[in-house]
């Protein structure tokens, strides 16, 4: 299985691993939901899943980082403009 990983592989798991640790980081209290850094290791992690989407396309995986993207985006826009 690993034999057949290449470079945009290891970048999808990275991405896994940055939303997976941002829900840890808030789950266990690290980092607060409203603040941008939640937001932005979910946008980081769901753009690098995408880049990786790209060349081993799923359109149901390719969807929801689009969504994961759109909702990222959209409230560190609310937050900002709270500020």
């Amino acid at each position: 299985m690993f034999a057949d990983l290449n470079t945009f592989d290891y970048i999808g798991v990275l991405g896994s691993f940055l939303i997976a640790g941002a829900y840890l980081a808030v789950s266990r209290g690290w980092v607060a939901a409203e603040r941008p850094a939640f937001q932005l290791l979910n946008l980081a992690g769901a753009v690098l899943i995408l880049i990786s989407l790209y060349f081993r396309p799923n359109l149901g995986a390719i969807l929801i980082e689009v969504l994961w993207i759109l909702i990222a985006v959209w409230s560190l826009t609310a937050w900002w403009l709270k500020k």
